[in-house]
């Protein structure tokens, strides 16, 4: 068996988020020939090179990538555990404010609030939309935990990836794509819902970039095609192509979840999905704080199993 002790996971968490030596003393307390040495024994422990230096930066390897993900979970339910005081989710009186988009409201808010009546009733969850004041709200305490896909996270905040998608093509039931494989071309001669958002795509702000999950899927149209129509979130989207002969790019989960009810299907496309993935984002005076840390590990679980219960 691998002997690692608890240091050097600490030591590859903050290299992985930080991707900077420098970065990553400075958040441990030690010294850049500490993390150093601390990530020579990794390389050893691993037989991988685990991160290389590209420009100013630290590149993960495949292997590093792997293991981060289940590095990051396991340092946070351990910082958990051993969080001073007690959390009992069964008694205590707090709100939890969660910034979110349309997409996880669909998914995963009616699950995740019936839960929370459930084990926690003194807990109120409250959603807020993802804005370009994120930054400032997480700051000031408005906002205690963020979803969505998040870039150049400053590190006085805390990421961590909680589940990914795909998008998938989708027509109404009767649609003559439903039920045999479509190539590119016959995709490309359908009408086409887009979704789009109200902001630009990658809408900066000076501290993070919010990119709402629709906007992944916004550049897929060829440039030389108008959509028939556009609407802001995915919901819309599919109630949409159910009642017209549209067809749209969707979240795989969304269309699984709501395609049935709303009279759309998934379309047999001989072409690769586009991938994304969802992060949690939350400030890191948080890190040790034993409701975000209960919370978190439900949304890993949501993001496991969409049903989960």
């Amino acid at each position: 068996m691998i002997q690692i002790d608890l240091n050097l996971l600490q030591t590859f968490d903050a290299l992985y988020e930080l991707r900077s030596t420098t970065r990553a003393a400075d958040r441990l307390g030690l010294t850049q020939s500490a993390i150093s040495h601390a990530l020579r024994r990794l390389r050893d422990a691993v037989d991988d090179p685990l991160f290389v230096r590209s420009g100013r930066t630290l590149q993960p390897t495949a292997r590093a990538i792997e293991m981060a993900p289940e590095v990051h979970a396991g340092l946070i339910r351990l910082r958990s555990a051993l969080a001073p005081g007690s959390f009992d989710p069964t008694t205590v009186q707090r709100t939890i404010t969660l910034a979110v988009g349309s997409y996880f409201c669909t998914l995963m808010a009616p699950q995740l609030i019936a839960w929370a009546r459930d084990v926690a009733p003194g807990i109120t969850i409250r959603l807020v939309p993802l804005d370009k004041e994120l930054p400032a709200m997480l700051e000031a305490g408005a906002v205690d935990l963020a979803v969505g896909l998040f870039e150049h996270v400053p590190d006085r905040f805390v990421t961590e990836t909680l589940f990914s998608d795909d998008f998938v093509w989708i027509a109404a039931r009767e649609h003559p794509l439903i039920g045999r494989s479509i190539d590119r071309a016959e995709l490309d001669a359908c009408p086409r819902l887009q979704i789009g958002t109200v902001h630009p795509f990658g809408l900066p702000t000076s501290l993070i970039e919010i990119r709402q999950v629709s906007e992944v899927v916004g550049l897929q149209l060829p440039h030389e095609r108008h959509p028939d129509a556009v609407v802001y979130e995915g919901l819309t989207a599919v109630a949409a192509v159910g009642a017209s002969d549209l067809i749209a790019q969707v979240p795989r989960r969304l269309a699984d979840r709501v395609g049935d009810v709303m009279g759309v299907r998934i379309v047999d496309a001989a072409e690769p999905n586009v991938l994304f993935t969802l992060s949690a984002l939350w400030h890191s005076r948080l890190r040790q704080d034993a409701g975000i840390l209960w919370l978190l590990d439900k949304l890993r679980a949501f993001g496991r199993d969409p049903d989960h219960r």
